[in-house]
């Protein structure tokens, strides 16, 4: 089954709670009331989409039939927010900077919820991992990451920066993912975490 956008998971789990105390389920003017939404219009469009992907169903002609479709893999379908905590170098590094904006992403793409949350990518040193500028790369906290894995690591206390992690003798070696680039070289890099995934938006 398709992702669901936070907003069409909201208007999923609407339908589902109001259909189990009331035994029908609302109508568009009932949902967009409840979401604060001018246009019940904008409701059919979000119900349309629930039915394309697979998660809602008209039990017949007759209103109020609107059938949430249970699966075992709603789960795991279904987004999830994570913490936007700030922009990471795919370069040279840039000062670590936290926000505390929140970002949406696919639930599969997380095996440690708790410990996991979302950088954007600015640079070009990890093109070759296929990371681009603009990217957003879905991080698990990991103090201990394999050779070749791809890390974010936090240098002088200060500096972010997206590489891949290699240990050496008596020094690690921070290895860009684009020829161009040279790798950096140093003692003791606190490790932030490990690069799970990538995400990428496209504009048109």
């Amino acid at each position: 089954m398709e992702t669901l956008t936070k907003r069409q998971k909201e208007i999923f789990d609407f339908i589902s709670g109001f259909r189990n105390e009331n035994g029908y389920s609302p109508s568009y003017l009932e949902i967009a009331d409840n979401f604060g939404i001018s246009s019940p219009a904008t409701i059919h469009q979000h119900v349309q989409t629930l039915k394309d992907k697979g998660y809602l169903k008209d039990t017949d002609n007759r209103r109020r039939v609107l059938e949430p479709v249970f699966l075992a893999s709603y789960r795991d379908s279904i987004g999830c927010d994570l913490p936007l905590v700030g922009m990471i170098a795919a370069g040279e590094p840039i000062e670590a900077i936290e926000n505390r904006e929140t970002i949406a992403v696919p639930s599969d793409f997380v095996t440690d919820h708790e410990n996991s949350y979302v950088l954007k990518v600015k640079g070009t040193s990890m093109i070759d991992e296929g990371i681009l500028d603009g990217d957003y790369v879905i991080v698990e906290r990991n103090h201990s990451p394999h050779d070749g894995q791809v890390v974010v690591a936090l240098l002088d206390n200060a500096y972010a920066t997206l590489k891949k992690f290699y240990r050496e003798k008596n020094r690690i070696r921070l290895q860009p993912a684009n020829s161009l680039l040279k790798p950096i070289y140093c003692k003791d890099p606190l490790i932030q975490g490990v690069v799970r995934a990538v995400i990428r938006k496209f504009a048109f």
